[in-house]
């Protein structure tokens, strides 16, 4: 058996965002890695702990889902198949089910190595990369369960018909996800004002701080000096609009309340949506300054449109005082009754819609 090393093989391909430290360690949803090889047999050595929030893999042959798993704490050797003819070519990609779990920063997944009686084969990046920035939708929360499960537990989320994913296999490109449920682009669905996209971005995983995740990296700032992403989508709305709803948010290190606020008749504080609309221009321009050249498609609705109106101005308006052609905002389907998945979650076909929705507006400019 040869023994091939994530980050040191430079045909195993790394998926999303990650330290340079050794064991390769695996943050976001979707990450991973992939390869192609001739094996008749392979294996993936694995490390993994947990609190409270195991982790789930999902193993991809040849684009076919064959292994959807949680992993025990300590080391896996994970068998991929075995039996295959050596003279046929496998495409091999394990991906990240869940988000970072802020909730348990001892929670990790590491790759060691992958073990293969056959040689690796280059294989090129596709033609672009899309960069996700979202939610609990964007998470997956809700593809890996039953509409009658409504908890919020790690095997409910999963990547397999996830509209990033459908997306990106549509037009021909790699992706990545930053998305953590529960949060916003001004605020979370609690109003909780820390619990925002904008404020983690520039780290390397700022959902989980402190515990092993923070020893492995989580809390560095990230150089952004890997690919840079051609598209970016960002999924950012939904949250805060729920936080209308929600009882106020204290903060503990001043202990001043904060909450989004409706009127008498039952609209929106114009107060408050200015705010979200404020939190939407600067999050554009923070990722403007990173990325000069990359498309910004501002994506919502998939939950309740309550903001549209809110967000596509401020969507609009920036990209016509700043004179940027390639900032963009698209409404997406609303998720119906009859596509609910888990925790109340839009399910697979709701996540097709919207990944439709995406595909023509992404033809449209490359």
């Amino acid at each position: 058996m040869n023994k091939y090393i994530p980050l040191k093989e430079k045909d195993i391909k790394i998926h999303g965002r990650t330290s340079s430290a050794f064991p390769i360690t695996l943050f976001w949803t979707g990450s991973g890695i992939e390869f192609i090889t001739d094996a008749t047999e392979v294996y993936i050595e694995l490390e993994s702990g947990f609190s409270v929030c195991e982790q789930w893999i999902r193993i991809e042959v040849n684009g076919h889902s064959s292994i959807r798993t949680p992993l025990a704490s300590g080391m896996t050797e994970l068998c991929v198949f075995r039996g295959m003819e050596k003279r046929t070519e496998k495409r091999i990609r394990l991906i990240k089910e869940v988000q970072p779990m802020g909730a348990d920063p001892n929670s990790y997944l590491r790759i060691h190595a992958v073990k293969a009686d056959g040689k690796l084969v280059p294989f090129p990046d596709k033609p672009f990369l899309i960069e996700f920035i979202g939610d609990s939708i964007t998470s997956g929360e809700g593809l890996g369960g039953d509409p009658s499960i409504n908890e919020f537990v790690p095997s409910i989320f999963s990547t397999e018909g996830h509209y990033a994913f459908e997306t990106a296999k549509a037009v021909n490109a790699d992706l990545r996800i930053i998305s953590q449920s529960g949060w916003g682009v001004y605020s979370s669905w609690d109003n909780n004002l820390t619990h925002t996209l904008p404020k983690i971005y520039p780290y390397v995983c700022g959902a989980q701080i402190g515990g092993i995740a923070a020893k492995l990296g989580s809390c560095d700032l990230h150089r952004f000096i890997d690919r840079v992403p051609d598209i970016i989508v960002v999924n950012l709305g939904t949250n805060d609009s729920f936080a209308f709803d929600s009882p106020a948010w204290t903060d503990p290190q001043t202990g001043t309340t904060y909450k989004q606020r409706k009127k008498a008749d039952g609209s929106l504080d114009p107060d408050d949506t200015e705010k979200i609309a404020a939190a939407v221009r600067a999050f554009l321009k923070q990722l403007r300054n990173i990325y000069k050249d990359t498309y910004i498609i501002w994506a919502y609705g998939m939950i309740g449109r309550s903001l549209e109106t809110c967000i596509r101005n401020a969507v609009t308006e920036y990209a016509a005082y700043t004179n940027d052609s390639r900032i963009l905002f698209t409404l997406l389907p609303d998720t119906r009754p009859d596509q609910i998945a888990a925790n109340n979650h839009p399910g697979k076909s709701a996540h097709a819609e919207s990944a439709k929705t995406l595909v023509k507006v992404i033809k449209s400019i490359i």
